[in-house]
């Protein structure tokens, strides 16, 4: 997800964290946050809170552990077709890893993310998701950042919210625009695009106005 200040980028995660608590149990989703500025602090219950990464070191221990797990799920020579299109030869919960604010995580080469590299073109048969939100600026040189390129180059699909057009195209030929806040557009595999508006949660700290 891109999208300037002010656009929407950490309510669309803390939207996503909720809708896989709603869907999910413990045992069959659990999540990793990696959150630099805190500001998904407290929003995510402990049952499915598998790590909280606040800066480098932090991260990096968390995502190398998560890397490790998800490498011994890769399929070996002994998982049959069957298991391969039922994805039923590994056990636990799928992991889903949601980064707020990318571009202060992906400053250097080898950045906290780089270790689920070689794991993200498998992650669907694997239990793996990854959920970047960074901001628009910049973002068309950050494009090229080995962890984001690999993540254009296997189709992911993507949401434009508002920015500076200048940018260029950032999700296929879509390029940023003005957009009210948690509004976008999303862009899928395929390359079709809609228009869409994410729903408003309000912080876990901040109680939801009466009507």
């Amino acid at each position: 997800m891109f999208g300037d200040t002010e656009s929407g980028k950490t309510n669309f995660l803390r939207v996503v964290a909720q809708r896989i608590a709603e869907a999910y149990t413990p045992e069959q989703a659990r999540i990793l946050l990696v959150d630099y500025r805190r500001g998904l602090l407290g929003e995510i219950g402990d049952e499915f809170l598998l790590g909280y990464g606040t800066n480098d070191t932090h991260s990096r221990s968390l995502l190398a552990e998560v890397a490790d797990a998800m490498t011994r799920r890769l399929p070996g020579q002994d998982v049959t077709p069957e298991q391969l299109r039922a994805r039923n030869w590994w056990k636990g919960p799928r992991i889903v890893v949601l980064v707020d604010d990318y571009d202060m995580v992906a400053t250097h080469k080898e950045h906290p993310l780089m270790a689920l590299l070689p794991l993200v073109a498998q992650g669907a048969d694997i239990g793996l998701h990854v959920v970047l939100a960074r901001r628009t600026g910049g973002a068309g040189r950050g494009l090229f950042e080995p962890f984001l390129a690999r993540l254009r180059e296997i189709g992911t699909s993507g949401l434009m919210m508002s920015g500076d057009r200048d940018e260029g195209p950032l999700l296929g030929t879509i390029r940023p625009s003005a957009q009210p806040p948690g509004r976008g557009w999303l862009v899928d595999r395929q390359g079709n695009t809609s228009l869409i508006q994410i729903a408003w949660l309000p912080p876990a700290a901040t109680p939801a106005s009466s009507p």
